[in-house]
């Protein structure tokens, strides 16, 4: 229940912070900087329905509330076009899997570490990218990517590591997969 009240907690302090913001542009009469600045909040209003649309319950509550629970990594997720992993929640769970690894090997240095997670449907497969800057554990994340590599292979998908350091790491899966269509636009 406090995580809850934390989520809730910071999903209203941003909210705030986006009402000042626009509050601020208008006393100034910078209408342009707030309607750009509109669309930037819509963006992330959409982005968070994309989550949803998952129709993964875990996964969904799990990145829809990683920011406000972990500080040692900022999340930031794209996804292009909706689509449901409602029939495959060990896709879900492997989506998951990825992003908490990251966050279980990030090591904080006063600098944030970002984790960029973008994932695509493309009608026959899922493409994800995980694209991470900032401190790493790196020999511990690569044992985790080997089990994470066996787990892709698992379910029929390739794994490839484009770079693996101690400051950046990007990891690429496909995996074969056919969504439900979205009944939900």
């Amino acid at each position: 229940m406090n995580k809850l009240i934390e989520v809730i907690n910071h999903q209203r302090h941003d909210w705030l912070n986006h009402i000042q913001v626009l509050l601020g542009y208008l006393k100034l009469q910078k209408y342009d900087l707030c309607e750009e600045y509109m669309y930037r909040v819509i963006k992330e209003a959409n982005r968070d329905t994309l989550i949803a649309r998952l129709a993964h319950p875990s996964l969904v509550t799990y990145l829809l509330s990683f920011n406000a629970l972990h500080k040692e990594v900022v999340l930031d997720v794209e996804i292009p076009a909706p689509f449901s992993l409602l029939d495959r929640p060990d896709l879900g769970n492997c989506i998951l899997g990825m992003v908490e690894t990251y966050r279980q090997h990030a090591q904080m240095n006063g600098e944030p570490n970002t984790l960029l997670l973008t994932l695509t449907y493309s009608g026959d497969c899922l493409h994800g990218v995980a694209d991470y800057a900032g401190r790493l554990d790196a020999a511990g994340m690569k044992q985790a990517l080997v089990a994470m590599e066996q787990e892709i292979i698992a379910l029929g998908g390739q794994f490839v590591m484009d770079i693996h350091t101690d400051e950046e790491s990007v990891i690429e899966c496909i995996i074969p997969f056919t969504a439900e269509a979205d009944k939900s636009r």
